[in-house]
């Protein structure tokens, strides 16, 4: 019997897992990285479709979205607050205009205007939780919901994008500018950049 064979002694091991600690952090802080900038790609290509899908339905019916909405009335009348030319859609505004957006978008017999697939979507109660609220994969909202019996309706749905660093859901902010008759659609973000304020508005 061999009693010259030894183990790892308790320095050894604990040399082994703060190499294996060392790892997981790096590991960890590369995937982290890559899910927000994942996260950020998204919301800025999904903010790019809802913009174009916007200016598309201006351009195909003359109005825009929806008929009778801020929008529209912005653009008939001009924009009457205190000589401002440019305004934004506070978020009840914003949620009647995607619905019926994305309502034009779905519906067999309407004319889609943009690939409403990629969208983040949340429950309404979600979307007003700002601390906790998650959105998920409008597809996968979809499915989920066929699977289990139910069905998520449009109108029950807020559509926006997950925030790039907890991905907490969040409604795209948009602009109208009254001199050009136009939409910008923009992250909050990138709102509190462009004004230096938070979103909603702050006094």
């Amino acid at each position: 019997m061999n009693r010259n064979r030894r183990g790892f002694t308790i320095v050894e091991m604990l040399m082994v897992i703060a190499v294996l600690a060392v790892l997981t952090g790096i590991i960890t802080t590369a995937a982290s990285a890559a899910i927000r900038q994942a996260r950020t790609r998204r919301a800025e290509a999904m903010r790019m479709v809802i913009e174009g899908g916007i200016a598309t339905f201006h351009a195909q019916r003359g109005y825009w979205p929806p008929r009778g909405g801020k929008l529209q009335k912005w653009s008939d009348n001009g924009l009457d607050r205190k000589g401002d030319h440019v305004a934004y859609l506070d978020d009840g505004d914003y949620d009647e205009m995607m619905t019926y957006l994305v309502k034009q978008c779905v519906d067999r017999s309407a004319s889609p205007v943009m690939d409403v697939s990629g969208l983040t979507v949340a429950t309404k109660s979600a979307a007003s939780n700002r601390d906790r609220g998650f959105g998920q994969d409008f597809r996968s909202a979809v499915a989920k919901n066929k699977r289990h019996g139910k069905t998520l309706k449009v109108s029950e749905m807020v559509f926006g994008y997950s925030t790039s660093k907890e991905g907490l859901f969040r409604r795209y902010v948009v602009k109208y500018n009254a001199d050009s008759d136009s939409v910008a659609v923009m992250t909050q973000d990138q709102y509190r950049s462009a004004t230096g304020k938070t979103w909603p508005d702050t006094p």
